[in-house]
């Protein structure tokens, strides 16, 4: 077994089937040798003993005590072959581990720390799954040397505990950034001490930040900050209006505002070099990110002195925000420290910035045509809801033909509603398509949770539900891109996160007078829904046109639906379960099922009620499609129809039934 095993990886054995004896690992490692033979299953050896040999590392020991606590694994030997006299992680860091299981013992080689703490990371999925094999063998390295999560701390504040286990997480699926968004129209989060009026009420203390930067540093985690600029700064001027050509009123409201840094005044370029300074003494990682993204152009434009110095020297708004940005930056590299922005400081004339790219694969490719390095993000956002194989399905280093076609096929996926309108703001820079003829090759990637819709209460189920799987397409070799492999591992790889997404929203809707014969029904619903649940369509216009946006459909968080649907995990395994129900075993067992829960369901709030019973109408179409009498066609419609008054809340579950028929019939 265990040659067969081996012959099968040299072949290419990635997870490309769902099964019983599939390793529970996330991510999926670069090698794997192993025999699912029941009988090989290594046996208890008693309490947990570490022993580390080579360059001795506390960090290691520490981080291992902590995830293997309640394991029961005998004698695990650690050995680091190299010391690292690096205090902090780095871009450049080694992260390759090699580990072996035997029955007396588990090995557990790396050339560094950051290996030896990724391979504990594994160790610790196995341990959970109970998946320990005599002579299982892992060689594993990551694809990417970037692989991060910007976590939007301005728009809602998260407390250090909350970080704290952000930061748990991240390490126990191989991810190795924090990359905190400080500042924003909503907020400054930042404790400057030459300027301690721009902080907001909510804000973190310098002591808070070094130590947590530690915190980060003893599990392999680099922690990159962002201050943006020169728009996104409502709450700079509301401190200091004397930095804008006009003072805006203090905002919490969602979008994107029109406040915007006075680009001719040399006051506010003394003022950023002195908080770039203080920045750069607090973190100490290579990068520091400065924003750059989403200037509103008619905020300069309507400043007597700045639309006469763009007539004089006959500039556009975004070459006066390239002007500014090459200053910015200078005052980055002269901390000693490399600049991060957003897609829109890509220009011929920036120096060599990192570009962190958000507008698609076009503007992936102009920054590579120009030899910048860049950080792909685009499909990445978690905040947009969309499920877990379309972030899963887009490969940083995906041609741009075959990028573009997955954007443009999710406008037209059943599954997703009017979320794929999420995606649609790529469509607005491929007007300056550039063809690049190299072979792509990016620095990383990182996951996005926008905290419009995000507080501490809901952060977990939020993240968790999905960027283990953003995580995977970052560590794990190209050809892994099994969706089913990957389900079955990401609600596996839960219970050895620090806070499973599930369990939480089990308690948290219990905690709300909910019934376990409710939650069954409940725990069907898939939230499908983007920023539109705040915004509405003319606000979604606004914000394409780069115009400033309505306040629309306002949203309140303690409304019976939104309350229960804010606690769900946007991915849904019992939603998933019953979808191969109706599909392999006929709409008439979930009908049946459903008719189950009929007396519970009564007493559930009127608001959610007639959404449930839409599934029960759900699987009518599925059925008259098993039988014929609705052609294809016609069931994708009515499923569809039969979504639309409530699609940001259950058209995932419902249209993903008659989806997935759908393509079987057309297959047969």
């Amino acid at each position: 077994m265990l040659l067969v095993a081996g012959l099968m990886h040299d072949c290419g054995m990635y997870p490309t089937t769902s099964s019983d004896d599939l390793l529970h690992l996330m991510p999926w490692p670069s090698q794997v040798f192993v025999s699912y033979d029941s009988t090989n299953k290594r046996q208890s050896c008693g309490a947990t003993v570490l022993h580390m040999m080579g360059a001795e590392s506390p960090q290691v020991l520490a981080f291992a005590e902590q995830v293997l606590a309640s394991t029961s694994l005998g004698r695990i030997e650690i050995t680091v072959s190299n010391h690292c006299s690096c205090a902090a992680p780095q871009l450049s860091m080694n992260e390759s581990y090699e580990l072996s299981v035997a029955e007396d013992a588990i090995s557990l080689t790396a050339h560094s720390r950051w290996g030896a703490l990724r391979g504990v990371a594994t160790l610790a999925q196995l341990a959970c799954s109970d998946q320990l094999y005599r002579g299982l063998r892992i060689e594993d390295r990551p694809r990417f040397a970037w692989r991060g999560l910007l976590l939007d701390v301005a728009r809602h504040f998260f407390p250090i505990a909350s970080l704290k286990l952000v930061i748990d997480g991240l390490a126990a699926v191989k991810m190795n950034v924090l990359h905190l968004h400080l500042s924003d129209d909503q907020g400054f989060r930042f404790p400057s001490t030459a300027f301690p009026n721009l902080a907001s009420d909510d804000h973190y203390t310098a002591d808070e930040l070094r130590e947590l930067v530690s915190y980060a540093a003893h599990r392999g985690v680099r922690i990159v900050p962002e201050l943006d600029m020169p728009g996104h700064v409502t709450s700079w001027l509301v401190a200091h209006p004397e930095w804008g050509t006009q003072q805006p009123a203090a905002t919490r409201r969602f979008g994107v505002h029109k406040a915007c840094l006075n680009p001719l005044d040399e006051s506010v370029y003394q003022a950023i070099d002195v908080l770039l300074g203080e920045v750069a003494e607090i973190f100490p990682d290579e990068y520091l990110h400065v924003g750059g993204d989403e200037v509103n152009p008619s905020w300069w434009q309507s400043d007597p002195a700045i639309a006469s110095y763009l007539e004089q020297e006959q500039l556009d708004t975004h070459d006066l925000q390239n002007q500014f940005l090459i200053r910015v930056c200078a005052m980055v590299a002269k901390l000693g420290k490399k600049a991060v922005g957003w897609d829109e400081v890509l220009h011929p004339q920036m120096p060599d910035c990192v570009v962190q790219n958000w507008r698609g694969a076009t503007s992936r490719d102009r920054a590579l045509a120009l030899s910048r390095p860049v950080l792909v993000s685009g499909p990445y956002y978690l905040d947009l809801h969309y499920p877990a194989d379309v972030h899963y399905g887009f490969d940083p280093e995906a041609a741009q033909t075959q990028w573009l076609a997955q954007e443009d096929a999710l406008q037209y996926d059943p599954r997703l509603s009017h979320v794929a309108e999420g995606m649609a703001w790529t469509k607005h820079w491929r007007k300056d398509r550039v063809e690049y003829e190299g072979e792509v090759r990016v620095l990383g990637g990182e996951a996005c949770l926008w905290a419009e819709l995000v507080n501490p209460d809901v952060l977990a189920t939020r993240l968790w539900s999905r960027l283990p799987a953003v995580a995977e397409r970052l560590w794990s070799p190209a050809a892994c891109t099994d969706p089913a492999s990957m389900y079955q591992r990401l609600y596996a790889c839960w219970r050895a996160l620090p806070e499973n997404p599930e369990a939480l929203a089990r308690h948290k809707l219990l905690g709300f007078g909910y019934s376990e014969a409710q939650l069954g029904a409940i725990s069907l619903l898939e939230p499908v829904k983007w920023y539109g649940r705040l915004l509405g369509k003319e606000a979604l216009q606004a914000r394409l046109s780069g115009t400033e946006m309505p306040k629309a459909r306002p949203y309140h968080a303690d409304t019976p639906l939104n309350r229960v649907v804010d606690y769900l995990p946007p991915e849904s395994m019992p939603a998933r379960q019953l979808a191969e129900l109706a599909i392999f075993d006929g709409a008439t067992q979930v009908k049946a099922l459903l008719a189950a829960w009929g007396d519970d369901l009564l007493a559930a709030d009127a608001e959610i009620r007639p959404i449930l019973a839409r599934l029960a109408q759900g699987a009518d179409i599925v059925f008259a499609l098993q039988t014929g009498a609705l052609s294809v066609e016609q069931a994708l419609q009515q499923m569809h129809t039969l979504a639309e008054p409530q699609n940001e809340y259950i058209a995932a579950p419902l249209i993903g039934w008659c989806t997935a028929l759908a393509q079987q019939i057309t297959a047969d």
